[in-house]
């Protein structure tokens, strides 16, 4: 189509006051069928309804004498015609008015579905962005549908003749159906978008599904090995005593009463993990703050683990700077963490290595390292090594006996202090925890501060902009650069708050949306969108989908912060 605009100016196609010279003689019938016939096929020629709209406007001036020419198009709701290009006033298509059906000359002509030619008018009402004298209405109409409306008008009192109302009738009636059937196209091409987006959504929604039955397995195959590996000992040693199976020496009956009990103590570990796993994804896990000494915590755990250590020939030591560095905390999770990590570093240390735990205050902040110089863990798996039932499939860590929720929980009892927990390693020559815990605590409720937020956003300058605002608010503010990390993050962390992006690389914002409130674990926590998507209709999908509330980008500072706040406030 654009060729054809081209094609209209070129030596073939004479410019518009030729055309008006011709039609103003005596044409013959072949020169009007050869010219109708061109503008026919070039009408034909595209299914874009800019081109299409621009390509008659450009036509109708050529061949007609005018001074302007104005496409209004039909409202989706059938009530009235809004101007939709202009030529050549192009800049000033705002100042052109819209009008109901059956309002002005404009509104009027296209109800009746008539060819209106006003001689001079002046006294009457276009609306148009200029004042024209003579001018021509009509009704652009396809087989199925009135389509809008044409506008030609000239500057002086000169009335179209018959000849240019006939021509001109003929070109409305051509373009009427080119844009109808544009305006078809791009509806469809607009529905097999919706078709492909919601193919996407149920291939990810499949997914995961599929994904979220295979944890199930895994969790419930983990859980019976983890659960039958102690049963096991319990119930066979105690087997062997109960029924006297095997003439046992003192020391024998000794060593069975000690393989079940450490069995029973680590069955206890497994039961207490589990339910302190649960209790913090369910929001119930109670943090009970207390200031105390860092130092005498470290110490308290160390005398604890000290006989693991010595029964390796381990090297444990401790170091906090300053001794008398102070933070406040729940400090029976404090050690839980601390107990955690040290006997994971002790677990996978080989015999004569060495285990250390160095504390310092940095900034607002206590940093906490937990190194060893154990087996160490291969890059590949340091993502997933805080995951529930995770454990290293190696030759060195194969004897090694745990839960697989060490870690997990020691991360989730981390963040609900409002800290982080990090890992740096070298496989063979061991690996360093570092966490990060504020000194003066957190305002809690249930072990929740209620100002953790997920910024899910793929622009790094809003991803800056948001975060700048939403920091210096005092909100905890953590990133997800696309909806696949997002999904993660919600999953493995504690959020108050998920602010999306509606439109995403891969996975978009909506089709998120609904994967979390789909499941039951994260169904709880706030969504809100954040989107430059400010179109009627994109509110409504949004809420459909699971969100709490819709922010249109460009931010109003103020006025963002306050909204963010009401999602997350702290109940009374």
């Amino acid at each position: 189509m654009s060729a054809a605009l081209a094609q209209l100016q070129s030596g073939d196609n004479p410019p518009g006051p030729k055309f008006a010279g011709i039609l103003g003689s005596a044409m013959d019938d072949k020169v009007i069928v050869d010219l109708l016939g061109q503008v026919g096929n070039l009408f034909t020629s595209s299914l874009e309804l800019k081109e299409t709209i621009d390509f008659m406007l450009k036509a109708a001036a050529d061949l007609v004498d005018c001074d302007a020419a104005t496409v209004f198009l039909m409202d989706e709701d059938g009530l009235g015609l809004s101007a939709i290009a202009t030529f050549p006033f192009t800049d000033n298509l705002g100042q052109v008015a819209r009008f109901e059906l059956g309002e002005g000359i404009v509104g009027w002509a296209a109800q009746r579905r008539k060819l209106v030619s006003v001689a001079d008018a002046t006294k009457d009402r276009l609306g148009l962005a200029y004042a024209p004298r003579s001018c021509l209405v009509m009704p652009l109409e396809s087989p199925q549908r009135l389509v809008g409306a044409l506008t030609l008008a000239r500057r002086e009192v000169q009335p179209f003749t018959s000849i240019e109302q006939a021509l001109m009738r003929i070109i409305a009636s051509q373009a009427a159906i080119s844009i109808d059937n544009a305006r078809l196209y791009t509806a469809q091409r607009a529905q097999l978008g919706e078709i492909a987006t919601q193919k996407r959504e149920v291939e990810v929604a499949n997914a995961q599904i599929a994904e979220i039955s295979r944890l199930k397995s895994e969790f419930l195959a983990n859980m019976s090995h983890e659960l039958r590996t102690p049963l096991n000992a319990i119930l066979g040693f105690s087997e062997i005593l109960k029924d006297n199976l095997v003439d046992l020496t003192p020391q024998q009956r000794q060593e069975c009463l000690q393989n079940i009990h450490a069995s029973g103590k680590h069955l206890l570990e497994l039961v207490n993990d589990v339910l302190d796993l649960s209790k913090i994804e369910a929001g119930r896990m109670e943090l009970s703050y207390d200031r105390f000494g860092v130092q005498d915590a470290v110490k308290e755990v160390h005398n604890v683990i000290r006989s693991l250590s010595e029964r390796r020939d381990i090297d444990l030591s401790i170091d906090v700077v300053p001794a008398h560095l102070e933070i406040r905390a729940d400090k029976s999770k404090f050690k839980q963490v601390l107990y955690n990590l040290l006997s994971n570093a002790i677990k996978f240390t080989p015999q004569g290595g060495k285990v250390w735990v160095s504390a310092r205050a940095d900034g607002e902040d206590l940093l906490v390292d937990v190194g060893d110089t154990g087996v160490g863990i291969p890059l590949e798996h340091q993502t997933r090594i805080f995951d529930e039932f995770y454990q290293l499939e190696h030759a060195s860590t194969r004897q090694v006996e745990g839960t697989g929720l060490g870690l997990s929980l020691t991360r989730r009892l981390v963040e609900l202090h409002g800290g982080s927990i990090s890992l740096v390693s070298d496989p063979g020559r061991g690996s360093v925890f570092t966490f990060r815990l504020p000194l003066t605590g957190i305002e809690i409720l249930n072990g929740h501060r209620h100002n953790r937020i997920l910024l899910v956003e793929d622009n790094a300058s809003n991803r800056d902009l948001a975060k700048m605002v939403l920091l210096g608010s005092g909100f905890d503010v953590d990133i997800a650069v696309d909806g696949e990390e997002g999904l993660h993050k919600v999953r493995s962390r504690v959020y108050d708050l998920v602010l999306m992006d509606v439109e995403l690389p891969g996975m978009d914002g909506l089709t998120l949306t609904r994967m979390l409130k789909a499941d039951p674990k994260t169904a709880g926590i706030p969504v809100v969108a954040l989107t430059a998507n400010a179109m009627k209709g994109n509110e409504q999908e949004a809420l459909a989908a699971g969100c709490s509330g819709y922010i249109t980008k460009p931010i109003e500072v103020a006025n963002f912060v306050k909204r963010i706040s009401t999602f997350i406030e702290v109940p009374a």
